[in-house]
């Protein structure tokens, strides 16, 4: 399958960036599945897009999540995905 998604060009002064929503809990035995299932939400690929679902589904979510730029800079899909976007954009 092939999709295609508009990426922000908001970088954060991040290679590669996408957005998720991180909501932090007190974890007294911490396992990836609670991480990932409780804590995460995204990926988002604009903060705007993240923040509208933070602000808009606040009671899903605790008192302390945030927005947080990440970069994709390991994923080498995305990154090259990115990498040739970005040159497109530039040689317009």
């Amino acid at each position: 399958m092939r999709i295609e998604i508009e990426v922000s060009n908001e970088n954060e002064c991040t290679n590669a960036p996408w957005w998720m929503i991180i909501d932090p809990c007190q974890m007294m035995s911490p396992n990836a599945a609670n991480v990932a299932m409780g804590m995460v939400t995204g990926p988002f690929f604009s903060r705007e897009e993240a923040q509208m679902e933070l602000t808009s589904r606040r009671y899903d979510y605790g008192t302390d999540a945030v927005v947080w730029c990440a970069s994709g800079c390991h994923t080498r899909q995305y990154l090259k995905a990115w990498r040739e976007a970005e040159a497109r954009e530039l040689s317009k």
